[in-house]
C-alpha cells in the first residue's frame, strides 16, 4: 500500500480533487448545487491543494493554507466514502503535517466537522477557538482545533 500526497496541478488531478470534495463535503451532507470549482482561494498564493492517492488512485483531498505567522490551516479534508474508516485520514494528516513543517508552519488549525472531532482528538489536536469569524457557511457548526507540529 503506497500513499502519495500530490500538489494538485494537472487537469485530471483537479477533476478528482473537485469530485471528491463535492461529493463528500457537500452532496453527502445534502448541500447540492453550492460547490464552487472555481473558488479563488484554491489558487491563492497561500493555498496548497493536495490530493491523496493510494496506489495511484485518488481517495482524499485537503488544502493547506499557510500564513506568514507560522500557522497553517488544514481545510476541506475529505476521504471518499468507500475508503473512510481505514486509516487513510491518519496517513493524510501525517503527510500534510510534513508539508506544513517544510513550508515553515509550527501550528496547525482546523475547523473540524462535529463528526470528525474524535478523529482529531485522537491524533493530538485540542479544541481552541482560533478565529470565530471562520465559523460561517459550511463551517457554521464546526469545532475549531489546533495542533503544534
Amino acid at each position: 500500500m503506497r500513499y502519495d500526497l500530490i500538489a494538485v496541478k494537472d487537469p485530471a488531478d483537479w477533476r478528482a480533487f473537485h469530485d471528491i470534495r463535492r461529493q463528500e463535503l457537500f452532496e453527502a451532507k445534502g448541500r447540492f448545487g453550492i460547490y464552487n470549482e472555481n473558488h479563488p482561494d484554491d489558487h491563492a498564493s497561500f493555498a496548497h491543494p493536495y490530493l491523496l492517492k493510494l496506489d495511484g488512485v485518488p481517495i482524499g483531498t485537503t488544502r493547506l493554507d499557510v500564513r506568514s505567522d507560522g500557522t497553517a490551516i488544514f481545510r476541506l479534508v475529505a476521504i471518499t466514502a468507500a475508503e473512510q474508516g481505514k486509516g487513510h485520514g491518519r496517513a493524510m494528516e501525517r503527510l500534510v503535517e510534513e508539508r506544513a513543517r517544510a513550508l515553515g508552519a509550527t501550528t496547525l488549525y482546523v475547523n473540524a466537522a462535529d463528526t470528525a472531532v474524535g478523529f482529531y482528538r485522537n491524533t493530538g489536536w485540542t479544541e481552541h477557538s482560533w478565529d470565530p469569524i471562520e465559523l460561517v457557511n459550511i463551517s457554521v457548526n464546526a469545532v475549531q482545533m489546533t495542533k503544534q507540529i
